[in-house]
């Protein structure tokens, strides 16, 4: 069957065959590296999204290199190209959503958010604009549509995910404030991977920017190194910066396991619910309904057993058997 659009560039300038190819292996080495850090510290429900992250970014350049090989005509490969590497970076920002709410649980006392509701809200938002990052994608992509919904679309999206993500920054800077209040900060399972998901997300921030003056700079847009240094370069390096200050080295791999006030005391206690109706935990996933009411947090029982870890207090023992099922050692991570 012939290929109505022979002879048509769907690119616009011609891929580089060694570039595609070296990000095809990078990415494929750091998804690969992902896999062993999740088996081994057993975190892939915190951290199997880098390596859901890196194999869309191999397929993606994988397709990328068939339009380097020549085939600037196909554009089932173009679309696909294109969707699977615009979708790749909200992938690690819901990982980064995860590692939040992961800290949120070792600090519970000192969350401004229900641990459990970091992922949900903020994954539910970003898959919202993913789906018009996408569908805007697409739309660009192919030849059969107008351009201009597809932009318009993707502008809107850009700019809710710029607002996505002041709005993440903000929740984590709070958390950081009180666990700096508390003299929290510098323990190393909060501390570390906090500042990793920092940089994680600026970088993925600054990949949201370039994406804005892509579709507003032709010449941006038809210049293959702008992509290669704010998409594929700034998003590889989010890869890797994972691989060697993995969360799983300073987290516990139980939910359950609390950081008492000393900082340095760990223990195992009952898992805390939310008792209120759905529709509340939706519409109010940040508790501002109970922070109107002047519900104090340190009330709950599981807060009152940390409590009792303090500094005031570091005599106590690390087992209380009415309240925690086992004590956890710091020896279980690396």
């Amino acid at each position: 069957m012939a290929n109505p659009y022979e002879g048509i560039n769907f690119w616009i300038y011609v891929p580089n065959k060694g570039v595609a190819i070296f990000f095809l292996l990078a990415f494929l080495v750091s998804a690969a590296i992902h896999f062993w850090q999740c088996y081994h510290h057993k975190f892939f429900r915190v951290t199997g999204l880098f390596m859901l992250a890196g194999l869309l970014y191999v397929v993606g350049f994988g397709l990328r290199l068939i339009g380097a090989f020549g085939n600037y005509d196909e554009l089932v490969p173009f679309i696909l190209s294109v969707a699977l590497i615009y979708v790749s970076p909200p992938l690690l920002s819901l990982a980064d959503y995860e590692i939040l709410g992961r800290v949120f649980h070792y600090v519970p006392y000192l969350s401004p958010m229900d641990p459990d509701r970091v992922l949900s809200t903020f994954g539910f938002l970003s898959l919202v604009i993913e789906g018009v990052n996408g569908v805007a994608a697409s739309l660009i992509a192919n030849p059969k549509t107008n351009p201009q919904i597809g932009t318009g679309l993707m502008w809107t999206a850009l700019v809710l995910q710029f607002i996505l993500i002041i709005s993440f920054l903000a929740l984590a800077g709070r958390f950081h404030w009180r666990c700096a209040q508390a003299g929290l900060a510098g323990a190393r399972a909060i501390r570390q991977p906090l500042i990793m998901m920092y940089i994680s997300i600026m970088l993925i921030l600054v990949r949201t920017i370039y994406r804005g003056v892509e579709h507003s700079v032709t010449a941006v847009a038809s210049t293959e190194w702008p992509f290669c240094v704010f998409e594929a370069s700034l998003m590889l390096i989010n890869m890797y910066m994972f691989n060697v200050w993995h969360p799983g080295r300073y987290l516990p791999v139980n939910i359950r396991t609390y950081l008492a006030r000393d900082g340095v005391t760990e223990l195992t206690a009952p898992e805390r619910h939310d008792n209120r109706p759905t529709f509340l935990k939706v519409l109010d996933p940040f508790h501002i309904s109970e922070m109107c009411r002047g519900r104090d947090k340190s009330g709950d029982k599981v807060y009152q057993e940390l409590n009792e870890y303090g500094n005031e207090r570091p005599q106590l023992p690390l087992v209380r058997a009415e309240h925690v099922d086992e004590p956890q050692k710091m020896s279980n991570r690396n």
